[in-house]
This record gives C-alpha cells, structure tokens and sequence, in this order.
C-alpha cells in the first residue's frame, strides 16, 4: 500500500487494499475490512471508467457490501448495494447487479423487495443462458428461503434449483457455511432448533477463508441459539465462545444476547434485544423475538410476521 500511493497509481492502490480487505475479514475484523472497501471506492471513483475497470470498480463495490453484511451494518449494505445496480459494468446484467440487494432485503426482513429482486435476478439469469456463477448461489438461496419462511414449498423447491443451477462443476462450492446459515434459519422459524444444530454442526472457530468469514457472526449467533432451543448442554460455552466472532457486528451480536436471554429465562433481556434489532434495521429478527419473548409483546411479533405474509409457528 505504501509503494502504491508513492507511485500515485490507483489501480495498485486498490489491488494492495483488496488483499488488505481479504486478510481483515478472515480475521474477523469486519468494521476495519469495511473502512478499508470504502477507502478503495474512494480511490477508484475519480478515475475514468474504461476497460481496465470493468473489473475494479464492481468488484470494489462488492468488497464493500460484503464487508457491511459481515459488519452488520445493514444501512450502509444497503446503499453499496443500490449502487452495485448502478455500475456501467452491471447495469444490464440484472442477475450480477441485484444479487448483494436481495441478500440485504433478506437480512433486513424485507421479503416484497428480495422477491421482487429475485424475479428479476431469475429472468435475467436465464436469458442470459443460464450461467453458472457460484458467488450468486447465496442470493437464490435467500429468495429460496423467504418462500420457505411463507410456506410456499413449491417455490422454495424451485429456487433450488437455481440455487443448484449456479455451481460450478469445475471446482468445488464455497458457500457452505452461508446456505447452513439460510437453512438453520428457516428451521429454527418452524420450531426445529434440532435440525437447526445439525445444519451448524461445524463450529464457526474453524472459518479459514474471508468469504466464510463474511458470513461467521451470523453463523455463529444462530450456532448459539440452535443450541439453546434444542436444551444441549453445551448450550451456555457456545454463546460465551461466539461472542468474541460477533463483536464487530450489531446485529448478531443482539442475536447472541437473544440466545443468553433465552436460556436464562430473561423476558426484559428479549424486549430489550428486539429494541436493538428494530433499531438496526433488521425487522424479521425483531419480531422473531417478541414471538419468543411471548404474552402480548409476542402477538404483536405473530402480527407483524403474519402481515409480512410469514407463516407462524
């Protein structure tokens, strides 16, 4: 980075910062991995839009949402990703463009707005012949898991497939943690906290790589609750174990304390929690809780999910 912005080149510059980025999310730093993906925007923006960015630029932007995801700051994934939409290089290629907003609408709780995504994302992928483009499979797997959080079998059954459709048969797929992550999360929302463990069955310590590491505070809060909801008595070790992994994360860690709050019986500590989800941005974690937290507080959680055309369970 130094020899970069000693040779004023900002081609080097983003390159150097790239690498910069991948070690910082692999060690979990996500909010410095954040600042670093907007410091390459910085430095790329000026620069004319020609061939030799048709790769920078998009993949800086998508450094970003993805380190924002990683960081919980659902706000600032969703402007880098409305811009995502935006770039030259993406703008008529809808499949690529909406794939880091419907995984943001999905983590927000924004079901009309991932669908309406994915509809677009669907026609696009397959006009284009049906590419198969192993870093989009986690957004037809949230789109996949939002007809699974409705009910609609079919649906989900048929976003699999798309979901299936976008590997890569020349090497092997590295989205495992994030689509156990989307299952735990629907199994969990129909009351299966058993098969939710067995889905997160690999502790989240063991994420190597940054793209695994992007996805480890969500993993690793639901890794806790899974635990907590199927009464496993290792239960209590998990959620002081995971709270190191989701410090640089808001959101999951109020997923964590959601999880503590569980298993020690503490009501206010779940009202509290759904406060801190609401105010995050995250609306389906926050009715979730008031469900959980039960009585009024959670027919208010049962209304706003079934308004959100969400079954209940």
């Amino acid at each position: 980075m130094a020899l970069a912005a000693r040779c004023g080149d900002p081609m080097a510059a983003s390159a150097a910062l790239d690498v910069l980025i991948t070690v910082q999310l692999s060690r979990g730093e996500c909010r410095a991995a954040m600042a670093g993906a907007m410091r390459r925007i910085e430095i790329l923006t000026p620069v004319p839009v020609g061939a030799e960015m048709g790769f920078e630029l998009p993949d800086a932007h998508v450094m970003a949402a993805e380190s924002a995801v990683a960081a919980g700051d659902l706000r600032e994934a969703r402007r880098i990703a409305d811009r995502i939409r935006e770039l030259p290089p993406h703008r008529e290629v809808g499949h690529v463009a909406l794939a880091r907003s419907i995984i943001v609408s999905f983590l927000e709780g924004d079901w009309a707005d991932a669908l309406a995504a994915g509809a677009r994302f669907r026609e696009s992928w397959e006009r284009a012949g049906r590419p198969r483009l192993s870093t989009l499979r986690r957004s037809a797997h949230a789109v996949a898991t939002v007809h699974g959080l409705r009910g609609d079998d079919a649906e989900r059954a048929s976003w699999l497939e798309v979901y299936e459709g976008l590997v890569r048969r020349d090497r092997p797929a590295h989205d495992a943690f994030p689509a156990a992550f989307f299952d735990a999360l629907l199994l969990l929302h129909h009351g299966r906290p058993g098969e939710a463990a067995e889905q997160l069955a690999v502790p989240p310590h063991d994420f190597r790589f940054w793209f695994q590491a992007i996805w480890r505070p969500w993993y690793a809060a639901l890794w806790a609750e899974s635990a907590v909801l199927a009464g496993t008595p290792q239960a209590a070790a998990r959620i002081e174990s995971a709270r190191p992994l989701v410090a640089d994360n808001p959101v999951a860690s109020a997923l964590l304390d959601r999880a503590a709050a569980l298993l020690t019986g503490d009501r206010d500590g779940l009202l509290a929690t759904a406060a801190a989800l609401d105010a995050a941005g995250c609306r389906y974690q926050s009715a979730r809780t008031l469900v959980l937290a039960g009585g009024a507080d959670g027919e208010r959680g049962r209304s706003a999910l079934l308004a959100a055309g969400l079954t209940v369970h």
